[in-house]
């Protein structure tokens, strides 16, 4: 082989090395979905692979709405604007859902979206007594106790709670599994009817068989820090 040859094929290796490292740098276009709520990773895997190497990867909300939050917070720090308070998740890693050891768990919520998250999950699973002693206003827990006459109390309007969540479970989650995919579209109207109190629903365009098409939350402070609780779903 003279040296010309030599050169040109050295060229060429050159060249598709770069290619490659050029490839190998971009790696395949990923995009994150949330995954339907009344789906399992049987009906729809964790990663499906377009004919155009398109990634699309599924999601808990959850996991999501973390995962957007952490995006934004990175835009942050490198803006120079970070807050540094953990509450997205950062430092002091928020979690929303803690499944314990015994097979209890632990719900809070630091946003309004969060508690369709979680709500949803404890109809998913049928939490629903965990969910009324966690989740729920207490001021909406008081009023159901105080009524009756005489009083039916706490105990009596836990039970009566679960009783409309099974009875309602199917409606219930079928405004909560839309809800959750409207949040990314803008397609949640959020209405101020009180101080701390806010209406979630879904907009007029959203049509189907809804008995229910709105969840109440209140904003509330507490030891931990401000937190948000279910008020009602109408």
């Amino acid at each position: 082989m003279n040296w010309r040859a030599t050169m040109i094929l050295g060229v060429m290796l050159v060249g598709w090395t770069c290619v490659a490292s050029l490839l190998w740098s971009c790696g395949p276009r990923i995009e994150y979905r949330v995954r339907p709520g009344f789906t399992t990773k049987s009906d729809i895997p964790d990663e499906v692979v377009l004919e155009d190497g398109t990634i699309i990867r599924y999601l808990e909300l959850t996991e999501y709405l973390a995962r957007q939050d952490g995006e934004k917070r990175k835009a942050r720090e490198a803006a120079g604007q970070a807050d540094g308070d953990g509450s997205n998740g950062g430092a002091g890693g928020f979690i929303s859902w803690e499944e314990r050891d015994d097979g209890t768990v632990r719900m809070q919520a630091e946003r309004s979206e969060q508690i369709v998250t979680l709500t949803m999950r404890a109809f998913r699973e049928e939490r629903y007594a965990e969910l009324w002693d966690q989740l729920v206003s207490k001021g909406v827990r008081q009023r159901a106790a105080d009524e009756g006459e005489p009083r039916i109390g706490p105990d009596r309007a836990r039970e009566r709670f679960v009783e409309w969540c099974a009875k309602r479970r199917t409606d219930v989650m079928t405004l909560l599994n839309r809800m959750s995919f409207a949040f990314s579209s803008n397609a949640v109207i959020y209405d101020r009817l009180a101080p701390g109190l806010t209406r979630m629903r879904l907009a007029p365009q959203i049509t189907g068989d809804f008995k229910f098409r709105s969840v109440e939350v209140f904003s509330e402070h507490t030891p931990e820090g401000q937190r948000i609780y279910l008020g009602g779903i109408r």
